[in-house]
């Protein structure tokens, strides 16, 4: 009885003497994590403040996004700190022999390790939280005071437009055109996803320079703008201006949709939706393993192709038309002749009747032979006037049936090429519409990529705290320094030159190449998680 009350007592005793020692190790870490968020908040902040105002953003509009700011800021900053506060602390209890003192003593190692990972593991869960939910809503709520703002400045100047043009970074919208001359035209600057300058103007052209790839874009009577997010009611003025020109360059990347705005179960749906379009498509077993820009410059190709072919057929199209009316013209001319013809014909055989009859009264009557035979010979000449005249229409008639049956082949031969075109230009509409739906496949496929990226980035990096505790112990016992410095420098080491890097370099393989998005956006994580745990056995088994 007594020997298990003893026991018993040892136990509490020992269970007393842990939680004395977790908490004074966890007291120790937050000592050193909230300064050392603190300041790498503070770093990043002030990176991600230094590059908008540097690409033109105001200080105005700087001001109203600082709390935003802070939130992009913070999934960086906690497993950064989560990582310098692990290293120092340990830093610090290894110099002091804390922790020799402790294994001494008969705690076990453990002991002191896991309350920090369930620290670090509910620092993983906020990160998470972060990068999944309230990031993305940070974000897409700096677009609706955007567009707060851009639609201030806009009422009432540009109620409607005709056109919208994306010329990345720019974008212009035109309110209506007369007589070749763009009017009310709104030329909205982007730096990122943020707006910085708007240039409003009365009139303006906008020129291709096709030789170096560029828009030129000249505008008259208008005046610079600053959207103000804080106020809308204001609209900061910053000049006006009776002319200006400015050159667009076309070789800059488009700005493309971002997902920065989605979370991650808006990108399961949005992946979802495009698996469900992709399954529905009865051709989406096409072969879409070809290159996109390949796949791209083969359609162009088809498409001029069937521009020149549709061309080449309205030609024809129009040549046969033209021959066909002069059949038209020809047969009618030829009914035309033919009347004339028959009518002269006539008009022979009736003078012939008057010469027969003439010459019959000149033998039975006793008159003037003189008059009988000038009547005659003027018979005579009408007979051969109309012979000359029904000769003449026979050659015309011949010519208009040449026309006419030339004027037909013609018609046989453009008919026939006119076949030949609708049957290669419908096997060319095929051809199109292939390749149309193999680029849509491969759209699509890279939609669900990019989202699988998004999705994977956020998750490796809310779960990274993890493997940064994992190294930042042993790092830390083994630098043997609790100073600030010794720790920051450490960290940044293990971060700028390694983790970072995996990272970087995951990112792009995982979007510009057939590797696996798993592996290549949580091959960081492994890497440092396998590097922790193999330093952790080598330094633990001496």
């Amino acid at each position: 009885m007594f020997h298990s009350s003893g026991k018993s007592g040892v136990k509490m005793q020992n269970l007393f003497r842990h939680a004395i020692l977790q908490h004074y190790l966890l007291r120790e870490w937050f000592r050193m994590f909230l300064p050392s968020l603190a300041c790498f908040e503070l770093i990043l902040f002030l990176g991600f403040a230094i590059q908008l105002l540097h690409k033109g953003l105001d200080i105005v509009s700087l001001r109203v996004l600082i709390p935003h700011l802070f939130i992009q800021a913070l999934p960086y900053s906690l497993p950064s700190a989560l990582l310098t506060a692990t290293s120092m602390t340990y830093g610090r209890m290894s110099a002091d022999h804390e922790i020799v003192a402790i294994q001494a003593s008969g705690v076990p190692i453990l002991k002191i390790i896991v309350p920090v990972l369930v620290v670090g593991g509910v620092i993983s869960l906020i990160t998470l939280a972060l990068v999944c939910e309230v990031l993305p809503r940070s974000c897409f709520r700096i677009i609706v005071l955007q567009e707060r703002a851009l639609n201030n400045i806009l009422a009432g100047r540009l109620a409607t437009f005709q056109k919208k043009l994306n010329l990345y970074p720019y974008q212009i919208y035109v309110g209506s055109v007369e007589n070749n001359v763009n009017k009310d035209i709104a030329v909205i600057e982007y730096v990122n996803e943020y707006v910085t300058n708007v240039i409003l103007a009365e009139e303006g052209s906008i020129a291709m320079d096709e030789a170096d790839n560029k828009v030129l874009l000249t505008l008259r009577r208008g005046e610079f703008l600053k959207p103000n997010y804080k106020k809308e009611e204001e609209i900061p003025r910053l000049g006006v201006f009776h002319e200006t020109t400015f050159e667009i360059s076309l070789k800059e990347k488009r700005r493309e949709s971002s997902s920065r705005y989605m979370t991650v179960f808006q990108l399961y749906q949005h992946n979802k939706e495009i698996a469900l379009e992709m399954a529905g498509n009865k051709e989406s077993s096409v072969n879409s393993e070809r290159n996109k820009d390949k796949l791209m410059k083969e359609l162009a190709v088809h498409r001029g192709g069937l521009t020149n072919m549709s061309k080449k057929r309205e030609n024809l199209l129009l040549e046969l038309k033209r021959s066909n009316e002069n059949v038209t013209r020809q047969k009618t001319k030829i009914d035309g002749l033919e009347h004339e013809s028959k009518i002269a014909k006539n008009y022979i055989l009736i003078a012939n009747e008057n010469l027969i009859q003439v010459k019959k009264e000149s033998r039975q009557s006793s008159s003037s032979h003189e008059d009988k035979d000038k009547k005659i010979m003027e018979i005579k000449e009408t007979i051969e006037r109309e012979k000359r005249r029904v000769y003449s229409i026979e050659q015309e008639i011949d010519e208009a049936s040449d026309i006419k049956n030339e004027e037909t082949e013609k018609i046989v031969s453009l008919s026939q090429a006119i076949a030949e075109i609708n049957t290669q230009r419908d096997a060319l509409i095929k051809d199109i519409v292939v390749l149309e739906n193999e680029v849509d496949i491969t759209d699509k496929e890279e939609a669900m990529r990019k989202n699988d990226v998004a999705i994977h980035k956020r998750l490796a990096q809310a779960l990274s705290c993890i493997p940064f505790l994992l190294i930042g112990i042993p790092m830390g016992i083994m630098l043997r320094s609790g100073h600030l410095i010794v720790g920051l420098g450490a960290s940044f080491m293990v971060i700028l030159f390694l983790y970072y890097p995996l990272v970087v370099t995951g990112i792009v393989m995982a979007k510009d190449t057939a590797v696996p998005v798993v592996p290549a956006i949580w091959g960081a994580d492994i890497v440092l998680f396998l590097g922790g745990m193999f330093i952790f056995r080598k330094l633990f088994a001496r």
